[in-house]
């Protein structure tokens, strides 16, 4: 099945989780985002799409280096904390709140395209894949990153096992999968979508924890997941979190801690014919 039900497919827990989400994991996130624009050759003039774009960790990159960006996402926290980093930066990129399953942009306009742990929980993620295709050039290429099961991230896994553990197996993803969290998905969903040359790559990056408790304090702060569940659990959430810190601090020892993200990049191009 191709689409997901998954409660971040919709504005509310990616808003919730702003600013914390840029101040914990841009770094990890930027590392990513780098390799994608190298893998689609971006470059001074480029056209870039950026979609499900948060706080704009690849826009800002892109814009960098010259590229002249649009970027996109349903949140409008996320687009206003883009804004704002861009201005500080003095960086000019293009934002709009708007939907990455029917893009307001017209055909045949953008060099490359991009979706970085974004189009992954849409709930029609073939309309995703089909709309970064429709506002490519011909030649034009994509790049869409998504999560590797967490039991290749021992530490990652140890967090949001215990987390499912004490919500009853509700919060995180069932056995730590995600949507395209297998190479043979990824390739049959873009290239299903018309895109040629289809590749997945495996790209990891590391997050350094002073302490267990440091890593459980920014997971609680800036996942999505977790913080759109302890908005719901209200003066609940104390009771969970001591107990998750418990659980995380039993399996792993005191810390330090260093989180291995691990992610696949899918990379295809538009046809020229």
């Amino acid at each position: 099945m191709s689409s997901t039900s998954s409660p971040l497919a919709v504005p509310e827990p990616w808003d919730l989780v702003v600013p914390e989400y840029v101040r914990e994991l841009l770094p990890v996130f930027e590392n990513f985002s780098r390799d994608a624009l190298s893998r689609a050759a971006v470059s001074r003039g480029s056209r870039v799409v950026d979609v499900a774009a948060g706080p704009g960790t690849l826009s800002l990159l892109a814009a960098r280096e010259g590229a002249k960006v649009t970027a996109v996402d349903f949140a409008p926290r996320m687009i206003a904390a883009l804004r704002e980093r861009a201005a500080e930066a003095r960086l000019e990129v293009e934002s709009l709140v708007g939907d990455g399953m029917a893009l307001p942009l017209p055909d045949r306009t953008f060099d490359a395209a991009f979706s970085m742990f974004g189009l992954m929980f849409f709930p029609d993620r073939p309309r995703g894949f089909r709309e970064l295709h429709r506002v490519l050039v011909p030649g034009g290429r994509a790049v869409v990153s998504s999560w590797i099961p967490f039991e290749r991230s021992p530490v990652m896994n140890v967090v949001y096992k215990s987390f499912a553990e004490l919500m009853n197996g509700g919060g995180a993803p069932r056995d730590g999968m995600m949507p395209l969290s297998d190479p043979e998905t990824c390739q049959r969903e873009m290239s299903g979508a018309g895109f040629a040359d289809v590749a997945v790559h495996e790209v990891v990056a590391q997050a350094a924890y002073a302490s267990t408790a440091a890593l459980v304090d920014a997971m609680i702060r800036s996942s999505a997941p977790i913080v759109l569940a302890r908005k719901a659990l209200g003066e609940k959430w104390d009771d969970v979190a001591r107990a998750l810190l418990e659980r995380v601090s039993a399996a792993l020892g005191p810390g330090p801690q260093v989180a291995a993200f691990n992610a696949y990049l899918t990379v295809g191009t538009r046809r020229t014919d």
